[in-house]
């Protein structure tokens, strides 16, 4: 493996470790494992859509108004950062 690569892959590990301590999410333990929800501001959340992409088509949502990932209320039509098309 060169160390370019080494390197790449080193920083990209680094990045998603800081990525999810960025958004607070943490394991209680083992047997008790619970996700804390990041806040709208951490996740970048907006009350409309970019593009074709909104809370109603994204694998997080929870109708009416919930969000896996995201805590408060969340509209259908609203977008953040953490959008995963469902």
């Amino acid at each position: 493996m060169s160390r370019r690569r080494m390197l790449r892959h080193g920083l990209g590990a680094v990045g998603a470790v800081g990525a999810v301590a960025a958004l607070g999410l943490a394991a209680a333990g083992p047997a008790d494992a619970q996700v804390r929800k990041a806040s709208q501001k951490a996740a970048g959340y907006q009350g409309s859509p970019k593009g074709a992409q909104h809370c109603g088509n994204c694998r997080h949502f929870q109708p009416p108004s919930s969000c896996k990932t995201v805590d408060g209320s969340i509209s259908a039509n609203g977008w953040c950062r953490l959008y995963a098309k469902a």
